[in-house]
């Protein structure tokens, strides 16, 4: 098994050793190793989402990431409206309505969560179903 060295913000790891404790997780590489099998799965699923999709992208993160979050989505043509609110204690929470290419909707999350410090990033497809033929 590979050994990695990852960097956490405090209040991150404080967060997971909380539950690491009540879910029964032996320790935190336990825990690590849950949360990546759950995110390689979710990328997995996003790639067979495919053709021309709505989806809203949900962000909570720190108040001073507010520019940088901004920035990223003012660098995509897929934004179509967004709302904005301060979530107290220092926090944004920011939706976003996108609609394009299913792959430039995953391209755009995962730009965000790649953002340093962002605590939640979560893509929901809204598309409307087919009508019946």
């Amino acid at each position: 098994m590979a050994i990695m060295s990852v960097s956490l913000p405090e209040p991150l790891v404080e967060q997971m050793d909380a539950l690491t404790k009540e879910r029964g997780f032996a320790g935190r590489s336990d825990f690590i190793r849950a949360a990546v099998r759950d995110l390689v799965q979710d990328l997995v699923q996003d790639q067979l989402k495919r053709g021309r999709r709505s989806a809203t992208i949900t962000l909570l993160y720190p108040e001073d990431l507010e520019r940088r979050v901004a920035e990223v989505a003012h660098d995509t043509k897929i934004v179509r409206s967004m709302m904005h609110a301060h979530a107290g204690r220092g926090r944004c929470v920011t939706v976003y309505i996108v609609e394009g290419e299913a792959e430039e909707i995953q391209r755009l999350t995962v730009r965000f969560k790649g953002l340093r410090d962002t605590e939640v990033v979560r893509a929901t497809y809204v598309d409307a179903p087919e009508a019946p033929k």
